[in-house]
């Protein structure tokens, strides 16, 4: 049977060299070169031809009168008078080279890959100087007959910059790819399609997520990839497990509204939460920064856009990828403790010359002074965080379907003692061509979050004498009250029987789409998207009775029945079942036709959403019985005082778009949109809006003028200028609403045996039917450029933005019965710099290295807020109240200019103020000999003024080293330590922080910087700390195997990596983070730094 087997393969191969070799050719030409008969009889017949263009330079132009001929007979008499000859490779490949060389072509045999050893599917190989190529395969390998073993292969890929590489003899090659950083031929999202990035007028920034260093980092959340990686981008800390980054695009336009950016994942308006998105399912993002690219989605699209591109399947056998990493995450700079002694000194300077009653150490502290005990309450309170990333998935194409399935799960412990979260989600994508012109798609995705559980206090152990008693006995029960009762153990809410706290949530996406080419209608198409999303959170908490236990009435598990039975009634709960369901319809009419060197394409959409919540929520308190309480937060129907709530609330938009893009020559580019949106928020006079765009470009470097600078690979110029609009409204805010009496508003008690009590409904805000759209107008100049084979790529964007009919609470006068009202008034410019730079430092072999900067600046401004001058001094009254101040930076600390600290000597102050030496001495500005509101004024900004990141990534052979740096600069704020003393009058709301309290002044020691210790004057504005750092903010090492082991044991890859996280923070900032928190920093956690080790791997 295999000798059968064997000679029909043998008969097969010979009867098909036969057959090409009896092939006739028909033939006429006049003066024509020897490659233009090759051409013709590869028109004519299965042959095709491999020659160098160089072999056939100096050869003569040849008349050809051949009929009914062998091709084969054809050729020997053609070139029997020339330097060349030929060989037949397989029957139909017939290879052209000087006489003497027809023996030696060789076949080449190679494999594509990038710079983290992945394979590069369908790169293209050349070899130079021939019209000779193939295609690379799904695992990147080839195999491609050359002219000889000198030959040298051009490889090139969209994405990667092109290579030569040469053979120098080898039959057997492995040709590594750089990635091209001009990404002039990436395909980016523009909004209801894609677009070439070379084409796009707008100010578009892609960041690649998949197969880079960014994959590599320990990102809980699906934005932290794009930390520092965008100019014109601010997100903020994530300092909780499984926190979401506040994100902040051209600064901050709204005053009170959303300043949040519209989410499109897989270019569909996403209306749930980025937590839900798993990290490893994203293939690259979008941001769409300026108006002409935001303005297609105009009703929501004013802060800006964030386009989430998740991966999919490529051509080949189906491949699966398993990525696990875990980390470790600690304090990166610990706030500073006092040690006992410091404490007794601090309390003895506070008692020293503190005027009025003494507070000495309470008869807790004494107890542990006396014998030597002390506590270091933020080492209770914090722990080594912990992250576990576990991800799986299956993706390929085949024929007409292309699919990707995955699932992940997350856990993140925090380092605050209690803080959890974890994340179990799937995703599954498949798209099938059901003809030519027909195509359907279906991508689901469901996840469940859980954030259940209690955090310990950092603020409260920041409150702690290191005297104070932990543990009341050698079990481990707690001490509620450390060392007096108006301050509890940070610990005694996250014990078990004292709260339970419940939050989960759980989302299902489900996208449909369909996708017909009009075949009648050349490059007419029509796309119909379907979103559904349902999300559901189960959250709230139980408070046992045991929380309540007082000095002396027990210890908890060891109650006696009549302690348990007084505190019943302080038990309490409440749980809410909060659904909330939305879709969005989208229906895509595109025209797209080239002709000659002219390209149009025409874009009309149709869309609608819909979003509807409701909300139940139940109450219980007062039980009465023991175990009634045993089933905690479940359990409420024991309670004796019940209460059920019902919250429900609905919105619709609809938008209507026409857009025309236009390109000539590949030179000069026009872009058009006008938009109407409705919603149903808005008062109904105010509803609808109209948003137009227009934007265009021009290629300056594809003119004749500049074709002759051979530094210049790429140079375009671009404008943009559009309108968009922000919905900062919840729904019936415009309407005036009532809400139920039993506060006290409405309560009517009648004379009768019942004594019965009855509650009415209250107006409790005052509507506002005026109230619409915010709208920007922006403007945006800049250009983008590449040089020196574009290893050098600069992108530069100048814009400035107006924010008009800003919504926001006025205050309005007190008889209209309100404080405060909605209302459609002011504007806010934001103005700013962005620039990318990319660099090719080194390009070898086996090493190379890259390098991006990015840097920014906003410049932000409250124009006009009530406009009106109350006080007829020719400008507009400011809003002091509500810190707002015309001609300035939204986000200004308002408040006294201090001189440093009152001292002894200082008598005439002293005299005018009243101030006792060691406070603060403010600066008399009227001046009017006294110290009042009027001598406050703007004592800085909380604003940086520029943000600036470096990254570099150095790949050598098969490793590859990623680092960036972070900074701001400029901006100031308040930390807690400089806002109060380091006590308070009461002696009972003491700080334990040494970060700034000392040098604190005694008449001993007159500091100039710090007040006294027993100072608890307004001290808002003390000691503003400047904001500003440079820091390391990730680093990442990998390893990438390869070989024939692998392949032996079924593996594509494997990749082994290292990282870090915020590893280290250079600033003057006392605090914990710069960064953390944008006020008075009192109970927030601490940013974390993370280390991990991790390993992807792909069969």
């Amino acid at each position: 049977m295999k000798l059968t087997f064997l000679l029909t393969c043998v008969l097969c191969l010979q009867l098909s060299a036969n057959v090409h070799s009896q092939t006739r050719v028909t033939l006429r030409l006049r003066q024509a070169t020897l490659g233009h008969v090759f051409l013709e009889i590869e028109k004519k017949t299965d042959y095709r031809f491999v020659f160098n263009d160089n072999l056939l330079q100096d050869e003569a132009l040849v008349n050809v009168d051949v009929n009914n001929e062998p091709v084969t007979e054809f050729l020997t008499r053609l070139l029997a008078d020339t330097k060349l000859g030929y060989k037949a490779i397989n029957g139909s490949l017939i290879v052209i080279v000087s006489k003497g060389e027809e023996t030696k072509a060789v076949t080449i045999h190679g494999k594509v890959i990038n710079a983290q050893s992945q394979a590069v599917a369908g790169a293209t190989v050349q070899e130079k100087g021939t019209s000779n190529g193939v295609n690379a395969n799904e695992q990147g390998e080839f195999n491609i007959l050359v002219t000889n073993n000198q030959a040298v292969l051009v490889v090139s890929s969209v994405g990667y910059v092109t290579l030569e590489h040469p053979l120098n003899g080898n039959d057997n090659v492995t040709i590594s790819l750089s990635e091209d950083f001009s990404k002039l031929n990436d395909v980016v999202v523009v909004g209801y399609g894609t677009a070439r990035r070379k084409d796009v007028m707008g100010a578009v920034t892609s960041v690649k997520v998949d197969g880079s260093a960014l994959s590599l980092m320990p990102n809980m959340n699906a934005l932290e990839a794009l930390r520092g990686n965008v100019s014109g981008l601010n997100l903020g800390p994530v300092n909780t497990a499984g926190g979401q980054p506040s994100t902040l695009i051209r600064g901050q336009r709204s005053i009170s509204g959303s300043n949040d950016p519209l989410i499109l994942l897989d270019g569909v308006i996403y209306l749930g939460a980025i937590s839900d998105i798993n990290p490893n399912d994203i293939a690259s993002f979008d941001i769409l920064k300026d108006a002409v690219s935001a303005a297609t989605y105009g009703s929501r699209s004013a802060n800006g856009i964030i386009a989430i591109n998740t991966k999919k399947g490529k051509s080949g056998k189906p491949v699966i990828n398993v990525k696990t990493d875990q980390a470790l995450q600690r304090w990166q700079k610990r706030p500073k403790m006092m040690k006992g002694q410091e404490w007794i000194e601090v309390v003895n300077a506070r008692n020293k010359y503190a005027p009025g009653s003494l507070n000495w150490l309470m008869p807790g502290e004494l107890e542990n002074y006396n014998a030597g005990n002390e506590t270091d309450w933020l080492d209770l309170v914090t722990q080594t965080g912990v992250i576990q990333d576990y991800s799986a998935s299956v993706s390929g194409a085949a024929a007409n379907v292309n699919y990707y399935l995955s699932s992940s799960y997350n856990d993140n412990k925090g380092i605050v003692v209690g803080d959890k979260f974890n994340r179990l989600s799937a995703l599954g994508k498949v798209n099938t061509k059901i003809t030519s012109w027909f195509e359907l798609g279906v991508d689901a995705g469901w996840s469940k979050r859980d954030y259940s559980g209690n955090a310990a206090s950092i603020s409260a152990a920041q409150l702690m004498s290191p005297y104070g008693v932990v543990y009341r006995d050698s079990l481990g029960h707690l001490e509620k009250f450390p060392y007096t009762q108006s301050l509890a153990n940070p610990l005694w809410g996250i014990q078990d029987g004292t709260v339970d706290n419940v939050d989960i949530y759980t989302t299902f996406r489900l996208n449909t789409y369909a996708v017909v080419s009009v075949p009648w209608i050349k490059g007419l198409s029509y796309r119909l998207n379907l979103l559904n999303n349902q999300a559901r959170r189960e959250s709230g908490s139980f408070t046992y009775e045991t929380y309540y236990v007082k000095e002396g009435s027990g210890i908890p598990g060891r109650y006696d029945p009549a302690s348990v039975q007084s505190l019943l009634a302080n038990a309490n709960g409440n749980l809410s079942d909060s659904t909330a369901k939305s879709y969005v319809l989208d229906n895509i009419l595109t025209y797209d036709r080239s002709i000659g060197q002219h390209h149009l394409t025409l874009t009309g959409v149709a869309t609608r959403d819909h979003f509807r919540y409701e909300i139940n929520n139940s109450t219980g308190s007062n039980f009465t019985a023991n175990g009634n309480t045993a089933l905690g937060i479940y359990g409420l129907s024991k309670a004796a005082v019940q209460k059920v709530n019902l919250t429900n609330g609905e919105r619709s938009n609809i938008g209507y778009l026409a857009r025309l893009n236009y390109s000539f020559n590949d030179k000069y580019f026009l872009t058009a949109s006008w938009r109407r949106d409705g919603a149903s928020v808005f008062g109904e006079d105010k509803r609808w809006a109209n948003f137009a765009a227009i934007g265009g470009a021009w290629r300056a470097s594809a003119e004749p003028f500049l074709a002759g600078f051979t530094p210049l690979n790429d140079l375009k110029l671009k404008f943009s200028w559009g309108q968009n609009g922000n919905q900062g409204l919840s729904p019936y805010a415009t309407l005036s609403q009532v809400a139920n009496g039993a506060a006290g508003n409405a309560r009517y008690e009648f004379s009768n045996a019942l004594g019965t009590v009855y509650y009415g409904l209250v107006q409790n805000t005052l509507g506002n039917s005026s109230l619409g759209w915010e709208k920007t107008a922006a403007t945006n100049f800049g250009f983008t450029s590449g040089w020196l084979g574009n290893r050098l790529f600069v992108d530069l964007d100048i814009y400035f933005s107006k924010t008009t009919d800003q919504i926001f609470l006025r205050t309005i006068p007190i008889m209209t019965g309100f404080k405060d009202q909605l209302s459609s008034l002011g504007q806010v410019n934001n103005t700013g710099v962005e620039l990318t730079v990319r660099t090719v430092n080194l390009q070898r072999k086996n090493l190379s290295w890259n390098s991006e900067l990015t840097f920014w600046k906003n410049n932000n401004k409250l124009k006009h807020l009530y406009q009106e001058d109350k006080n007829n001094d020719g400008h507009e009254d400011d809003d002091i109240a509500n810190n707002f101040f015309i001609g300035k930076p939204l986000g200004a600390i308002y408040g006294y200019k201090q001189d440093g600290i009152v001292q002894a000597k200082d008598d005439d102050y002293i005299a005018m103020t009243g101030a006792a030496p060691g406070a603060p001495k403010y600066v008399d500005l009227i001046p009017d000999g006294k110290i009042d509101p009027d001598d406050r004024t703007i004592v800085g900004y909380e604003k940086e003024n520029f943000r600036l990141n470096l990254s570099n990534t150095v790949r050598y052979k098969k490793f590859d080293v990623y680092l960036m740096v972070s900074g701001i600069f400029g901006g100031n704020n308040t930390y807690l330590r400089s806002n109060t003393g380091a006590f308070m009058t009461s002696g009972t709301g003491r700080f334990n922080d040494n970060s700034i309290s000392k040098p604190y002044w005694t008449p001993d020691n007159p500091s100039n910087i710090y007040p006294s210790a027993y100072f608890s004057g307004d001290s808002r504005f003390l000691g503003l700390q400047s904001r500003s750092f440079v820091r390391i903010q990730d680093l990442s090492i990998a390893y990438s195997f390869d070989g024939a082991w692998l392949k032996q044991n079924h593996v594509n890859s494997l990749r082994l990596f290292a990282s870090g996280r915020n590893l280290a923070t250079f600033t003057k900032w006392v605090g914990g983070d710069p960064e953390t928190g944008t006020t008075v920093q009192s109970n927030t956690f601490p940013v974390p730094t993370s280390y991990s080790l991790g390993a992807n791997l792909s069969f």
